[in-house]
């Protein structure tokens, strides 16, 4: 396996959950947010687990274009006036993950990796939780440093920024699907945690790759070439194993699989030109999703949504 080094690390040539170098095309994208690129990008599946990554994957060069400060994580909804729809619906995201926290985790000390715009980070620090955070993009690490006085270091997760096993839970929201190392992420922060320490984990799952076929790149699951990984139940079990942590659980909620069938809705109403056009093919769109809520919630149901949220404690 390839050296990491760069944002996500060097790519790859084998499978990160099992080492095979089999694979079979799934589906090509491009980057719905720089069209004008005209590059596709390629997703198959590992043959011998099921793995689904991007294959091969994008340089550094592309990334670091792909991750610009206008990247829609970076908006931060804490600071932002007003209430437009962006914000309340990124609201609603923050309070079920702080849930999420109490619910799944117990002690104080708590980091997370990737923490984008800071909105969880903030909203974790309100409920009363010892928060740290590393954060790849420099300008949102600087500005939650200077802004509101958090502990939230630039770069990646790697050893000696804070003493080993010191956090009760370290929490990957939306994180692994942009790595190119699971693995070691895992490793990472298992290696900051005590014994009996909780990872809190939401990703998006190899399953919803499948689907959505009729949105093409629009589909808000793939975000390529930003998602570089797509995960199940069992290979996702395999990298905690690996990282000596223990898959508690595993399910791919309605709400989360409604919510990527209504976003790539709006990813696709957002081409026409025009903004009552926008807003009725939204609405049929929207309303296709809704007659279809008892299928969705069947998939969801037997764990094949479309994003999972997935607990693992520490040996």
């Amino acid at each position: 396996m390839a050296d990491k080094q760069g944002p996500i690390g060097e790519p790859r040539t084998i499978c990160v959950v099992c080492g095979g170098d089999q694979w079979a095309f799934v589906r090509g994208g491009f980057d719905l947010y720089r069209p004008d690129s005209g590059r596709e990008f390629r997703l198959e599946r590992c043959l011998h687990c099921g793995h689904v990554a991007q294959c091969p994957p994008p340089d550094d060069d592309t990334l670091r274009a792909a991750y610009s400060p206008g990247y829609v994580a970076y908006r931060p909804a804490w600071k932002q006036a007003g209430w437009p729809l962006w914000k309340i619906l990124r609201e609603l995201t923050t309070r079920r993950r702080v849930w999420r926290l109490k619910h799944y985790a117990t002690g104080g000390r708590l980091l997370e990796l990737g923490s984008g715009a800071g909105d969880f980070l903030y909203a974790a620090g309100r409920a009363g939780w010892d928060v740290k955070a590393v954060e790849y993009g420099k300008d949102s690490a600087e500005a939650l440093r200077k802004e509101l006085g958090l502990d939230v270091r630039s770069g990646e997760l790697m050893p000696g920024l804070w003493e080993g096993g010191q956090f009760d839970v370290v929490v990957l929201w939306s994180v692994l699907e942009h790595v190119r190392n699971p693995l070691e992420v895992l490793k990472m922060a298992s290696a900051y945690l005590r014994a009996g320490g909780t990872v809190l984990i939401q990703i998006p799952t190899s399953h919803g790759v499948e689907l959505g076929r009729w949105f093409g790149e629009h589909w808000e699951l793939l975000e390529l070439p930003r998602h570089l990984n797509f995960f199940s139940k069992r290979s996702l079990a395999g990298l905690c194993d690996k990282a000596s942590m223990d898959l508690n659980v595993f399910r791919t909620p309605l709400l989360d699989v409604a919510w990527g069938y209504l976003a790539s809705s709006a990813n696709y109403a957002s081409r026409s030109k025009g903004a009552p056009l926008r807003r009725l093919r939204f609405a049929a769109l929207a309303a296709m999703v809704l007659i279809g809520l008892p299928w969705l919630a069947a998939n969801a149901w037997r764990g094949r949504g479309t994003e999972a949220f997935a607990v693992a404690i520490k040996r």
